[in-house]
């Protein structure tokens, strides 16, 4: 039992060591693989650092033209805020004539649309009387119409009577 607990042992130990050994080369790879994206870390920092210097340089560059924009811009306000006190008054003048010709303007429309109003009655009216008048015309033209008719018919008669005469004298001779 002896020798197999040594053999045991020993194998053990065998296995103990090839996982030391395997551990010992992985371990080494993964320094390697560690080492390399520490590098390709450090280079993207690098070029970020170098990028940022070029930024900073080109707005040193750019700050004394923002800086004279910002100046025109609020002189440009200023210049805006002077005219407005400048011409305050002409413009209170000028929304006065505007309200005011806003007032002539409504008063005219009112007037306007009372005319037409009274002009809409007046034509009504026309109408009524034109119609009214249309019907009397109508109704006259036929009384005249059956009197000429009934004149007609009497001048017939009297026509008649007086060709009956004649006849009547004609035979007596």
């Amino acid at each position: 039992m002896k020798n197999f607990l040594m053999s045991v042992l020993i194998a053990a130990i065998f296995v103990v060591l090839g996982a030391m050994y395997w551990y010992q080369t992985t371990f080494d790879t993964r320094i390697m693989d560690m080492n390399n994206r520490a590098g390709a870390i450090e280079e993207e920092y690098q070029s970020f650092t170098k990028n940022l210097h070029v930024l900073d340089m080109k707005f040193i560059g750019r700050a004394k033209h923002v800086q004279t924009n910002k100046d025109n811009i609020g002189q440009l306000f200023q210049d805006i805020d002077d005219f407005k006190d400048k011409h305050a008054e002409d413009l209170f003048t000028i929304n006065t004539k505007i309200d005011s010709l806003g007032g002539v303007v409504d008063a005219n429309n009112n007037s306007v649309n009372t005319q037409i109003d009274a002009l809409q009655k007046t034509i009504q009216n026309l109408r009524r009387t034109v119609s009214q008048n249309n019907i009397t015309t109508t109704t006259r033209v036929q009384k005249v119409i059956r009197d000429i008719q009934s004149i007609e018919k009497r001048l017939d008669k009297v026509e008649l009577l007086t060709e009956d005469k004649k006849e009547k004298k004609k035979g007596l001779f």
